[in-house]
């Protein structure tokens, strides 16, 4: 499976980075880790489903900001763990 996020080749570098992280820091697959981190892209992206749960929609800015393993975490939290979207519990699940 090829990770397509983006036409833009350093996204789609830092995602093949988060998957890698996904695998290493969670123990996912290598097709586990490619399919959350792509799903990831996709959900927070799309400005329909953040404003669902209250965020702003993330950008490639914003990814780049976060660095694989910041959003590798959030793919963990948010998709795996289906942590609630209060950014202040997001915060708490990572430093514990």
């Amino acid at each position: 499976m090829e990770l397509v996020v983006s036409a833009d080749d350093d996204v789609k570098e830092l995602f093949r980075h988060v998957a890698r992280e996904l695998q290493q820091a969670f123990g996912h697959s290598q097709v586990q880790a490619e399919r959350l981190a792509k799903d990831y892209h996709d959900r927070f992206t799309d400005a329909g489903f953040c404003k669902s749960i209250g965020i702003p929609p993330q950008d490639d800015d914003f990814f780049f900001h976060e660095a694989a393993g910041g959003v590798a975490l959030r793919a963990e939290y948010y998709l795996v763990i289906q942590g609630p979207s209060d950014p202040f519990e997001f915060i708490k699940w990572r430093t514990t």
